[in-house]
């Protein structure tokens, strides 16, 4: 495991991760996310649309981390030092059940 990896050791509920260089293509990859290419495509997608968008009303300033989420995963997608990182954590109502 390389240093940008242990990043994910600390991220509770992590089922998998990505870490993507700033045009896309996979660097590292693990667990539900692992040489995951349809994975890898939307969050880079994601993050070019989440790019372009503003967070601020009149200052142009981009976005630190966004989240996607579903019944049973949520996605946390950050950008910095021209890397992608994209974590799968587990909903922590899926974990009740």
């Amino acid at each position: 495991m390389t240093a940008l990896a242990k990043v994910f050791d600390n991220v509770p509920d992590c089922v998998g991760y990505l870490i993507m260089s700033d045009d896309g293509s996979i660097e590292h990859s693990h667990g539900d996310l692992q040489n995951n290419e349809n994975a890898a495509n939307l969050i880079y997608k994601m993050v070019l649309c989440a790019a372009r968008i503003s967070v601020h009303p009149t200052k142009q300033m981009a976005f630190k981390r966004f989240t996607v989420s579903d019944d049973q995963y949520v996605y946390c997608i950050s950008s910095a030092n021209h890397r992608i990182y994209a974590a799968k954590r587990r909903q922590e109502s899926s974990t009740i059940a």
